[in-house]
């Protein structure tokens, strides 16, 4: 009777320390809500070839993006340089550190050349996405992300993947 109590009270005493375990586990909060900055590099993307990205969180599902890539080369003659600026908002669809996110905004690009479509211009193009971010604790970041850029009634299918560190 007594192995039997023994059995009874241990069996209850697990039930209570997995349920203590799955309500701390409810109770974590999300790494896009502690972790609120993050900075990476887009290799692909938005500026093309690639480009170095600081993202500030607004709230729970909202951040606000900005981003810089260069491209430049030339001669002992000529040199021409593209800067590429994105700017741009994601929003969240999911609560969870592993989620879904839609993007859009802008690409300013001024380029100090006199070739290729660009010409000693400031141009700007839009460009919107559907992507995949995981934020880890410890403030590994990756997203992937199918860009849509578009200009001049015309778009092109572009994809862009990002390693970072949240802070």
């Amino acid at each position: 009777m007594r192995e039997r109590l023994t059995a009874i009270g241990a069996a209850i005493l697990l039930c209570a320390v997995v349920s203590q375990g799955q309500a701390q586990g409810a109770a974590k909060p999300l790494v896009r809500a502690t972790m609120r900055n993050d900075v990476g590099i887009e290799l692909l993307g938005k500026a093309v070839a690639y480009s170095f990205s600081y993202q500030r969180m607004v709230g729970n599902s909202l951040g606000l993006e900005v981003a810089v890539g260069a491209l430049g080369g030339g001669s002992s003659s000529t040199s021409s340089t593209l800067l590429f600026v994105p700017v741009s908002a994601k929003f969240y669809l999911i609560p969870k550190d592993g989620t879904l996110y839609l993007t859009g905004g802008a690409v300013l690009v001024s380029a100090s050349t006199t070739s290729g479509p660009f010409d000693n211009a400031t141009n700007f193009y839009g460009d919107v996405g559907l992507g995949f971010e995981f934020r880890s604790a410890g403030g590994f970041l990756f997203r992937g992300t199918a860009y849509g850029l578009f200009a001049n009634g015309g778009y092109f299918i572009w994809p862009g993947i990002t390693f970072g560190y949240a802070f």
